[in-house]
């Protein structure tokens, strides 16, 4: 009897000790598709044909990463699995990454950090201060003024 209490209670602790984590965000394809429309960054199709999958780690999606072009600089959005993988290719490339995508060759141009931070909260892991995208002041400020006027 004693063994077979000691059996549930040795089951049972077994049974509690799994970790269970919160699932991992990502962006869907028409999620994502939909925030750069709003965005202005366009498609460039000479450079896609450019991205050299082999420099990133696995977990790539080749279907959906995309080169863009924002204000006349280029940058490629590579889509992975998980947001995991997105985020340590971030930072052993030193970019952003929101979710399940990357941002490369974003680090070093301002317009398209505000821009991938301003519309994706996209963050640079290696950065332990976030930078404070140019716009966002005068859109919180702008923001603020609305909801006053509205009441």
């Amino acid at each position: 009897m004693i063994k077979y209490f000691f059996l549930s209670l040795l089951l049972l602790g077994m049974g509690c000790s799994k970790k269970h984590s919160a699932p991992e965000a990502f962006y869907k394809l028409e999620d994502f598709t939909h925030i750069m429309d709003a965005t202005g960054a366009l498609p460039d199709k000479e450079v896609a044909r450019a991205i050299n999958f082999a420099d990133y780690s696995p977990g790539v999606n080749r279907l959906n990463s995309k080169a863009l072009v924002f204000s006349r600089l280029s940058f490629y959005a590579i889509e992975f699995e998980t947001e995991t993988q997105a985020k340590n290719e971030a930072l052993r490339l030193n970019q952003y990454y929101s979710r399940n995508w990357l941002f490369d060759k974003v680090d070093g141009e301002p317009i398209l950090e505000d821009l991938v931070i301003l519309k994706f909260q996209a963050q640079n892991p290696k950065r332990h201060t976030q930078r404070k995208p140019v716009g966002s002041e005068k859109e919180s400020k702008a923001e603020h003024t609305e909801h006053k006027s509205e009441h």
